[in-house]
């Protein structure tokens, strides 16, 4: 009669590879819906008032382990400020392949 303990190992083993591929697959992209600093929204602008926008969502992106923003809403609270509604932050290697050949950009 065969041992039931190799049978266990192969079986948590099987599991263990399992679960680690979706995982590096959501860490390729991500999107935050209404993304907070210290349970504030994050400002569109930064501190200095003239990064907005896309540089600011970028900041987010690096600072939550990721290369960069590739979409990113904006939303007009209630007193008026503008606030990110949601961000979605992209891998340098996700990064590079959205990015668009050179040799198939049209020239002006």
């Amino acid at each position: 009669m065969l041992s039931p303990r190799p049978v266990l190992i192969a079986t948590v083993l099987s599991f263990a590879c399992l679960s680690a591929i979706p995982a590096q697959a959501e860490n390729a992209a991500r999107t935050y819906f209404n993304p907070q600093v210290y349970g504030k929204p994050v400002a569109l602008c930064m501190s200095d008032r003239a990064s907005c926008g896309k540089p600011s969502a970028d900041a987010w992106c690096r600072d939550n382990g990721f290369a960069e923003a590739l979409v990113f809403e904006r939303l007009r609270t209630a007193d008026k400020s503008q606030v990110f509604r949601q961000i979605k932050c992209i891998t340098r290697e996700q990064a590079v392949a959205s990015t668009p050949d050179e040799s198939n950009r049209a020239t002006p």
